[in-house]
């Protein structure tokens, strides 16, 4: 912070000073409006956007802290700060992927260990476990003392011995993990269940069966009943030759499990009960990691295939899924649900070829004619060019098997790309009604409206709310909707805000140009378009602070000046807008609407001659804009000019007016 000097003649610092001491007491609002006036109307020292930035962040209004400290970067490129503070609020905005240049370059700038440690947190949040490690050790080194620090070095122990666990190095995966059970009461981290299942897992991977069943036995505790976990414990159990004891183990689940069957139980049994559990509960991951431990052991079962390949189907898997269900159908190729499963894995792999020959194979063992006849229509809309014949099959198969949010979906995307957008519209909603969580046909219900939308030149309608295309209040409330499900998609947010702008719905707009902001800080179209919003709504000083920022890469922008200077008049800066346009009078050619702006603000600096010369210039360079005119009769008026005069001006305004109609 540089200290006030007695050559301060503007009073910059005298103004920074109070924006910071606003900070210190932890008015933040006064803060941004301090700094805003002195940025938005003077040549700030670069500290300003930084500060402006720290108060953003505290106001936890995380995209606009990130364009001012990219402004502030652009200022001190060599300052580690800049980069610090934006690292910062890109973790805060949930954006690690983002933060990790920033407080990289911090670091090469010197910048200390709270920079090592916040890096090494959004390595960890951006799923780089072994840098976090890494970062976060030098961290530790860094500042001993720190708990802070600490515990963020053994949370990404964690996450490092999960991964490494998941590649099968358990060794050393259960090395972390023990390391960070044995030391989290030292950082002041509470005793886990995930981190005692996982450290059971990992032991029996490693052949520490005793240890293994400690730590299942501590994450029961901590979980209370859960049969996911009694199952591991009888696994555990059996292999250690307990029997008796985890025959016990199963009937507690029992109390719990009614239809649990009355079996010879061993411990292959234990095992496959145990994977379904994890199915059943949608935990693919420990599905497939149980399935796949148990073939590195013991002989592949078809039912241990098809499960392994569930559980790679739901994680999107879909090649390996396919191999292990392949596998499956080769000990029993008479098994229909196993082409079922292969049906349903080509499918969602759009794999056709495959997906053809497992309805041939399913066919012919007599399968379901319903399931059958709905999987051999998308088919052939999927892979035939025939678009209308497409669309009778699907139609047919909706009328005669029932709706399916597939076969309708298609149907929509169908009509959709033979330019039936009203009918696809129809097609896309019903998709949701049927499933509320469909993406595409989300998409595809918002694609087909702007198409309407567009087509039909119905943007043009921005009269009173109430009085606009019911298209238009259709299309806002899909994107809110949507936004609200998948709140990451950027290109729908600017699809959003842009339709918000085009509608004149600027209230609305702001806000989500602003969101769009912690994507793009730097992108200077969109803090136009962000600015145009404000001015709007009346939020004249913001729109003067982003437009002065692209002013500055645009220096020779007539009409960004002309604009920026508008919002300073407007925001209570007059004097200082009324200083820009007479200096802006060098530096450009005699232009109509720089002498239009500058004879407004002189007339409202209450300079009414130098208004009235600016307004004979801009007359003289446009000869048939009224605008010159109206202002020279608003200004004869207000200060009671002779009548004559007046009438002269009346008379030129219904001239100008006709021969601009004319020239039309």
């Amino acid at each position: 912070m540089p200290k006030q000097s007695k050559t301060d003649p503007d009073g910059l610092l005298r103004k920074l000073s109070s924006a910071a001491e606003a900070g210190k007491k932890g008015n933040y609002q006064q803060a941004v409006v301090l700094l805003g006036e002195l940025i938005s109307e003077a040549e700030a020292p670069a500290e300003a956007w930084l500060l402006l930035g720290r108060s953003f962040h505290a106001l936890k209004d995380y995209p606009r802290a990130l364009a001012a400290f990219y402004d502030y970067i652009r200022q001190r490129p060599d300052a580690a700060d800049g980069y610090f503070f934006a690292g910062r609020s890109c973790l805060a905005a949930g954006m690690p992927h983002k933060a990790v240049p920033f407080l990289r370059k911090a670091l090469e700038k010197k910048s200390g260990p709270t920079a090592m440690a916040l890096l090494g947190i959004a390595y960890l949040k951006s799923k780089n476990s072994q840098a976090a490690v890494e970062v976060l050790q030098s961290a530790v080194e860094a500042a001993p003392e720190n708990r802070r620090i600490y515990r963020a070095y053994l949370n990404s122990l964690f996450v490092r011995g999960l991964r490494l666990c998941g590649i099968e190095d358990y060794d050393l995966g259960f090395q972390m993990l023990n390391f960070v059970l044995s030391n989290a009461a030292d950082a002041g981290m509470s005793e886990s269940t995930i981190l005692r299942l996982e450290l059971g897992r990992a032991a029996r991977e490693t052949g520490r069966l005793e240890e293994a069943l400690e730590h299942f036995t501590s994450a029961l505790k901590l979980a209370g009943d859960d049969n996911r976990i009694r199952w591991s414990r009888a696994s555990v159990l059996m292999a250690l030759g307990k029997a008796v004891e985890a025959r016990k183990e199963i009937e507690r689940i029992r109390t719990q499990d009614a239809g649990l069957p009355e079996l010879p139980w061993n411990s292959e049994l234990v095992d496959t009960f145990m994977i379904r559990s994890f199915l059943e509960a949608g935990e693919w991951r420990k599905a497939a990691a149980s399935c796949r431990n148990w073939l590195k052991v013991r002989e592949g079962l078809p039912i241990i295939f098809a499960f392994y390949a569930e559980a790679l189907r739901n994680m999107q898997n879909y090649k390996t899924a396919h191999k292990h269900l392949l596998k499956a159908l080769d000990e029993a190729p008479g098994e229909l649900e196993l082409w079922y499963a292969s049906i349903l894995v080509s499918w969602e792999a759009m794999d056709y070829k495959s997906l053809k020959k497992a309805l041939k194979s399913a066919r012919n063992l007599g399968g379901d004619e319903t399931l059958l006849k709905r999987f051999e229509v998308l088919c052939q809309a999927r892979t035939s060019e025939d678009i209308p014949t497409n669309i009778t099959l699907l139609q047919d198969s909706i009328r005669s098997l029932g709706p399916e949010p597939e076969t309708m979906y298609s149907l929509g995307e169908a009509y959709l790309k033979i330019g039936l957008s009203e009918q696809a519209l129809g097609w896309f909603r019903k998709t949701i009604d049927l499933k509320q969580r469909h993406e595409k046909a989300w998409l595809g219900e918002i694609a087909a409206l702007e198409i309407i939308i567009s087509e039909g030149g119905l943007t043009k309608a921005t009269g009173p709310r109430i009085s606009r295309p019911p298209e238009l209040r259709k299309l806002a409330a899909l994107y809110k909707a949507y936004l609200e499900i998948w709140p990451d998609n950027s290109n729908i947010r600017r699809d959003q805000a842009l339709f918000l702008v085009k509608t004149a719905e600027f209230a609305k707009a702001a806000p989500e140009l602003e969101k769009l902001l912690a994507f793009e800080p730097s992108n200077l179209s969109l803090r136009r378009v962000l600015a145009y919003s404000y001015r709007k709504t009346g939020r004249y000083r913001e729109a003067a602070l982003y437009l002065k920022a692209v002013l500055k890469e645009k220096p020779k922008d007539l009409a960004l000046l002309i604009e920026y200077s508008h919002c300073l008049d407007r925001a209570g800066a007059g004097k200082s807008a009324y200083a820009i346009l007479t200096k802006a009078r060098d530096f450009f050619k005699p232009n109509a609407d720089l002498f239009l702006a500058l004879g407004i603000m002189s007339f409202r600096q209450k300079d009414i001659e130098q208004a009235l010369d600016c307004f004979r210039e801009a007359a003289a360079l446009v000869t048939t804009d009224p605008r010159p005119y109206e202002w020279m009769l608003a200004v004869a008026r207000k200060s009671k000019h002779p009548a004559d005069i007046i009438s002269y001006y009346e008379n030129e305004v219904k001239r100008r007016r006709i021969l601009k109609k004319t020239s039309n």
